[in-house]
């Protein structure tokens, strides 16, 4: 079997094998050989590319989870202590000093938006729309990984086959050789029977090598996109699921309904809507910008000086000040007067940290507008962004809904063209089976040469290729238009 039938083979086996393994998983994947749905649920929860976008979905969610705590009010501390020395103000009484001291203060503060232009509820909104996306996302990348392992596998499958198959041919060749061997001896045939089935027999060695190389490279592609190591790489084998043939009944698929079903199932369009809504929302916070902003605010602090004073009494001091007063018409008769008095009088002491933090705290509370005027043009700008974003997405959603009627279409004509492919290789087969036979029989006599039985061959080999070829690519294309309708995938 030549390389280029190989590989066409392969392509076409693609999405065949993928509902032809059981539909179960062992607990421990792997065990006695690995199918292709272990394969897949492994990669799905184990590849390095699902776990990055699962990484990605969990930043969405904690952006969600903190644009709803942003509605809570905020609760802010702060605190310092310091040394003075020289002319400073008293930060208790606001006199002036020229002592040394010490200083230390504390507050707290908190705010609670009121009002932000609808911004935090709509940013809630496009944070909540982002998630869903992700997760669609995760789906995606999901399906994506689903059918690099699929081609991995069907490459380390088809290479398994493509090893038995070149034995098998080195091991009819070497028949035919040993034959012809003796024929020449007995003067029956020319040596140049003889150089030629050698030389054929060199080639399908050449064939083996091959085919090992590319199971080899084919095993580690998959191995990698596993993501295993160690043991569990050095014994990976798979298992080979068996393979019907198909059926030769007609493709019945409208591609238009199979698009109508596939645009509302499939996550890489669900995750373009989303960002579509999402766009809509982002659009939305952007012009919030444009109205005032209402908020709560309250907070208290205190203050302490070393060597502060505390005022624990008041005392009242009386008693008589005399006065003299001068009379007469001269002046100088003076008379001496005892006026009474009373004066209150503060009794302080030196107060220690505590009390002055009780008896100095300063709480207030109030309401905040800020009303944008001018910013720069700044809330237009970021207004004409997210104008910009949201064509963008919508444009993605639209190009995303295209490659999927693209591949619908492209699925449906492919089927079609299998199925007459797969009805003309199975007339080709049969009657190019008669003649191989006939060219064998015609050279263990003699009759024919062996440049004649290798044309004959090579002719019944690509027959054979084309014929499984044209089985899997139309099983292949009618399980995706399956796949697209949602409906349950069986052979």
């Amino acid at each position: 079997m030549k390389k280029k039938s190989v590989n066409l083979l392969l392509a076409a086996a693609l999405g065949s094998l993928l509902f032809s393994a059981p539909a179960f998983a062992q607990d421990n994947p792997g065990n006695g050989g690995w199918t292709l749905t272990e394969a897949i649920e492994y990669a799905q929860k184990n590849n390095l590319q699902v776990k990055q976008t699962r990484v990605g979905r969990d930043l969405n969610a904690i952006d969600l989870k903190q644009a709803r705590y942003d509605r809570l009010p905020d609760l802010n501390g702060g605190g310092g202590y310091s040394f003075n020395a020289g002319s400073y103000q008293n930060p208790v009484d606001f006199s002036l000093s020229t002592e040394n001291s010490q200083t230390a203060n504390f507050q707290a503060s908190s705010n609670l938006p009121l009002f932000m232009g609808f911004q935090q509820t709509n940013l809630i909104k496009q944070y909540g729309l982002d998630l869903q996306a992700s997760e669609q996302d995760i789906l995606a990348i999901q399906n994506d990984i689903t059918l690099q392992v699929i081609t991995s596998y069907l490459n380390v499958l088809f290479s398994e086959e493509l090893i038995k198959t070149a034995e098998l041919q080195r091991s009819t060749s070497q028949k035919q050789l040993d034959r012809t061997r003796l024929l020449y001896k007995a003067g029956s045939v020319a040596e140049i029977a003889v150089l030629d089935l050698e030389s054929q027999l060199a080639t399908d060695e050449l064939d083996i090598i091959n085919a090992q190389n590319q199971r080899d490279i084919a095993r580690l592609s998959l191995i990698q996109l596993l993501n295993l190591e160690n043991e569990q790489a050095r014994t990976f084998e798979i298992i080979i699921p068996d393979v019907p043939e198909p059926d030769e009944a007609p493709v019945v698929a409208n591609p238009t309904m199979v698009y109508d079903i596939a645009a509302q199932t499939q996550p890489g369009v669900k995750a373009a809507d989303f960002r579509v809504l999402s766009a809509d929302k982002a659009l939305d916070v952007a012009r919030g910008a444009y109205y005032p902003r209402v908020s709560l605010g309250a907070g208290f602090s205190t203050r302490y000086i070393k060597g502060g004073q505390r005022l624990i009494s008041v005392e009242t001091i009386s008693g008589r000040n005399p006065q003299t007063f001068y009379l007469g018409q001269t002046g100088d008769a003076a008379q001496t007067y005892y006026l009474p008095f009373s004066v209150e009088k503060g009794v302080f002491e030196t107060s220690n940290i505590v009390d002055q933090f009780q008896d100095n705290v300063n709480k207030y509370v109030g309401i905040n507008l800020s009303i944008p005027v001018f910013n720069g043009f700044l809330a237009r700008n970021n207004v004409q962004r997210a104008k910009l974003g949201q064509q963008n997405a919508k444009l993605n959603a639209d190009i995303e809904r295209n490659q999927l009627r693209q591949t619908i279409e492209q699925a449906y004509v492919d089927a079609l063209a299998a199925q007459r492919k797969y009805a003309a290789a199975k007339q080709q087969v049969t009657a190019l089976e008669k003649n191989y036979k006939n060219a064998e029989l015609r050279l263990n006599s003699g009759v024919i040469n062996t440049v004649d039985f290798f044309v004959i061959t090579n002719n019944y080999r690509t027959a054979q290729s084309n014929l499984i070829q044209a089985k899997y690519e139309y099983t292949f294309k009618l399980k995706v238009l399956d796949f697209y309708q949602g409906k349950e995938i069986t052979l």
